[in-house]
């Protein structure tokens, strides 16, 4: 009995071990078969996730390194070169940035307004143009910052401080009643008056010059001659009982004085209006006037032609002097 049952059992026992031996075998490497997956899978999406990082920052390195950096348009019209009181639309493209009038002349707003702008972006100044000896002469308004009724013995001094030693004076004179004297520094004149109860006082200014056709203008100017944005005024110069109306049309103003009347015509806009009791061209804005007469010369229109000019803020009735002191 037991050489029969007992070789039966043991092969039994033999084949049940060699068979959970070969499970174990088969789960071990199934298992190290998913782990191997596990890992390889995860490293591989590491390296690309980095992989993309760097690649993007390369690329965002390389563009900007590659995109030049444009010249900024503002940068371009602050630090350009300009002149003094010279219209120019680049001027006005200036003053349009620093958000001030724009009327395309450089002068003492538009200079402090510029080297503002220029320091608080660290800019240079070189474009800067410097402020011209001499004074201010604006027609309409005041020169050398002497007005009407300044006294005489203050505003000769203030005048001469600027523009130089006058180049032409008169006695005094007596014309419509009133006592004058007039001084000129080059083509600007200054008509003085007095009476027994007022010390002499401005009382007027403006300029007066020539122009030859072949030798220019007979004065010099002391120093730019410019005129304030203005509103025309609409009149009858034959008709001085008729009213007198300001419209809506503007002036430009500037450095108008052209010596050709057709040209000056053009600048301002307007025509020139002919007074038959004076015999004068005229034109009136709410703050000056221009005055035109034209010497044909003999024959008419040859060289000796000349084209005489005023410009004033007030005019005088009476323009010949009666006698002099």
């Amino acid at each position: 009995m037991t050489s029969f049952f007992g070789p039966r059992r043991r092969n039994r026992r033999i084949r049940n071990l060699l068979t959970a031996a070969g499970l174990i075998f088969v789960a071990f490497f199934a298992y190290l078969y998913l782990v191997d997956n596990d890992s390889s899978d995860t490293p591989s999406a590491a390296i690309t996730t980095e992989t993309e990082t760097n690649t993007s920052a390369n690329t965002a390195t390389e563009n900007q390194l590659a995109t030049p950096t444009p010249s900024d348009p503002d940068s371009v019209i602050l630090t350009r070169e300009y002149e003094w009181l010279i219209p120019s639309i680049e001027v006005m493209e200036l003053q349009e940035l620093l958000g001030i009038a724009a009327d395309g002349l450089y002068g003492p707003g538009t200079r402090e307004a510029h080297m503002a702008t220029l320091e608080a972006n660290g800019l240079p100044l070189s474009g800067v143009p410097n402020i011209p000896t001499g004074c201010n002469i604006v027609i309409g308004a005041d020169i050398c910052s002497v007005q009407i009724g300044n006294l005489m013995d203050i505003a000769i001094p203030a005048i001469t401080s600027g523009l130089g030693s006058p180049t032409q004076e008169a006695g005094w004179y007596t014309e419509c009643g009133t006592q004058y004297r007039t001084i000129y520094w080059g083509a600007l004149f200054v008509d003085f008056t007095r009476s027994d109860m007022t010390e002499p006082k401005v009382d007027r200014w403006g300029i007066r010059n020539t122009f030859h056709v072949i030798n220019g203008w007979e004065k010099i100017f002391p120093s730019i001659v410019r005129f304030p944005e203005s509103l025309l005024v609409d009149w009858n110069p034959n008709e001085p009982t008729e009213p007198i109306t300001i419209t809506d049309i503007v002036v430009p103003g500037g450095p108008l004085i052209i010596p050709e009347p057709a040209l000056f015509e053009e600048a301002v806009g307007s025509p020139l209006l002919y007074n038959f009791s004076t015999g004068l061209f005229m034109i009136q804005t709410a703050d000056y006037f221009a005055l035109f007469s034209e010497y044909s010369g003999e024959p008419a229109g040859s060289e000796d032609t000349e084209f005489r000019w005023e410009f004033t803020d007030i005019l005088r009735q009476c323009e010949t002097p009666e006698t002099e002191e």
